[in-house]
């Protein structure tokens, strides 16, 4: 089994130098320590989850382009596979999507979200890749809880990472309502797609209703989660033999 890390990214919105450096510093601290192969990390990663016209135009951004360069260097420097979120823009259209890069930097998976809302526009379809460890793909945050995207899932898939930028109204972190209402429905959802599925959501700070945090990962017969309400890293599988 490979060793995965899922980052819940402490983000602050419209920040993304602040949160790459805050991403490097992290990852200069990990990654010689647990080894990881791959890293998840959240939804909309640099940015923070923006919907705003104004914020669009000024943080979407052609695939590949900066932060898709930005991402490439960590990966090829640590020789990982790395799966983010961006705003990308596509013409006149705004799409959410992930990326999953190999060790070389190179994108091998792209996933438009495709249970959004507007002003976003949305893609029409799931694909998948090859890795040294079995077939990977990615849905992002909502598209999880549909039945129509979860149906496109592939045949025999091995992984599935689900970036997220989820919070709660009113109170967000929320740990009790995690436990009583919440937890047990991301379990659910994460089964049913029939594959080890890897959630990893963003920590923001600085807005009203913040997303909460935390990464989950659920199997037929495990579940392994770090604390909601943190950016405390998840690792799951073997680590590597020096």
């Amino acid at each position: 089994m490979p060793r995965f890390c899922l980052l819940p990214l402490e983000t602050t919105p419209r920040d993304p130098d602040g949160n790459l450096q805050r991403l490097q510093a992290m990852l200069d601290d990990l990654i010689p320590r647990e080894r990881p192969e791959l890293i998840c990390l959240p939804e909309c990663t640099l940015t923070g989850y923006l919907y705003e016209p104004d914020d669009l135009d000024r943080f979407a951004e052609p695939v590949p382009g900066t932060t898709t360069r930005r991402m490439a260097e960590l990966a090829a420097q640590w020789g990982v596979y790395l799966c983010f979120g961006l705003l990308e823009r596509d013409g006149e259209q705004v799409f959410n999507t992930a990326l999953l890069l190999n060790p070389a930097g190179e994108i091998i998976l792209k996933h438009r979200k495709i249970n959004e809302q507007p002003p976003f526009a949305v893609g029409d379809a799931v694909a998948s890749a090859a890795t040294p460890w079995g077939r990977v793909s990615i849905l992002i945050c909502g598209d999880l809880f549909s039945d129509s995207v979860v149906s496109q899932l592939p045949a025999g898939l091995d992984y599935l990472l689900v970036p997220m930028s989820r919070a709660f109204d009113r109170v967000s972190p929320d740990r009790t309502r995690w436990e009583r209402e919440e937890r047990a429905a991301y379990i659910k959802a994460a089964r049913r797609t029939g594959a080890a599925t890897l959630i990893v959501n963003a920590l923001e700070t600085g807005l009203p209703e913040p997303s909460f945090g935390g990464a989950l990962v659920v199997t037929t017969g495990q579940v392994a989660e770090s604390p909601h309400g943190t950016s405390e890293a998840l690792f799951w599988g073997c680590k590597q033999k020096m």
